[in-house]
């Protein structure tokens, strides 16, 4: 289980630090600060069924989609995503850019965001461009319905069938493999 001042780091230079875990706020919420290099890797457009995210800027900006619209949050700004709506987020500044990030309820965001990075580090994946990277996003994303989900089809259907093809190969998320 996944403490407050554990980090995540993904192959793509992206660092999530877990500054309030879910334990700590009896499952109300999870927070977490973002560490995003120019260009890292978004997350496929998805929605939570259950919580609210929300995204205050702390340095650099941060282009975020909510419901087929992009705006760019500046330092000090904030934005709200409600429950079921589509969503994304990137970082094509040039810089990093560094997140404050909530969900509420927590759910289970936090053993996400762990199992994400725990399946690509035993995977020995390195960097942005290693081509199982989107093999094992997918199988995890997938193991996680009730915390996250695709929310377009044509994300939806490839993710499905590169988890499955991740299963397998026995690439799947252990949370998948018990």
């Amino acid at each position: 289980m996944a403490e407050s001042g554990d980090r995540f780091e993904f192959p793509d230079g992206s660092t999530y630090v877990l500054n309030r875990a879910s334990s700590e706020t009896g499952g109300e919420s999870v927070e977490m600060e973002f560490i995003l290099p120019s260009d890292c890797l978004p997350p496929p457009p998805h929605v939570h069924p259950q919580q609210v995210e929300s995204y205050t800027v702390l340095e650099g900006s941060l282009e975020i989609l909510v419901d087929q619209t992009w705006r760019t949050l500046e330092p000090g700004d904030s934005a709200s995503v409600p429950v079921g709506v589509s969503h994304t987020f990137r970082n094509s500044s040039g810089g990093q850019v560094r997140v404050q990030n909530w969900h509420r309820p927590a759910m289970q965001f936090e053993d996400f965001i762990q199992q994400m990075c725990e399946s690509m580090d035993s995977a020995g994946i390195k960097s942005k461009p290693d081509p199982r990277t989107l093999i094992y996003m997918s199988t995890v994303m997938m193991a996680f319905p009730e915390t996250l989900q695709p929310s377009r089809r044509l994300e939806r259907i490839p993710m499905k069938v590169l988890a499955r093809v991740g299963q397998l190969l026995g690439m799947a998320s252990p949370r998948l493999s018990a």
